[in-house]
């Protein structure tokens, strides 16, 4: 009887063990946030504007007729975005916009260093 509880015990334990190795969750982003994300070039046309159009001025939204206020289809609506504070209040610091998602964390970064470096039309 004694050998059968202490195998069952045993048998018990090491999948107890074993379940407590398999099931984990890593995201590459959120280990190492800036790790893999290039700032060296952040230019309005070649990285910044992409970043827009592929999140923000989309059919519906920052578009002109669009149900989002400003119209970021080009370098002027950006900017105005910008020098208000609402691209660096929603989109970086509570990342409420977009709305589906946060922009990826190598995103934000570029956007960052864009809008440290003036926001230039480059």
């Amino acid at each position: 009887m004694k050998k059968i509880v202490l195998v069952s015990i045993s048998i018990f334990g090491s999948l107890l063990l074993s379940l407590n190795q398999s099931c984990y969750y890593d995201n590459e982003e959120e280990l190492y946030p800036n790790s893999m994300c290039d700032t060296s070039v952040t230019t309005f046309s070649a990285v910044v504007q992409p970043i827009i159009q592929n999140n923000c001025a989309l059919s519906g939204c920052h578009v002109p007729g669009g149900t989002g206020i400003g119209d970021y289809t080009n370098y002027a609506g950006v900017k105005a975005a910008v020098d208000n504070g609402k691209i660096q209040n929603r989109v970086i610091d509570l990342k409420t916009m977009p709305p589906s998602s946060p922009l990826a964390n190598c995103d934000i970064l570029k956007l960052q260093k864009w809008i440290n470096n003036g926001a230039q039309n480059n």
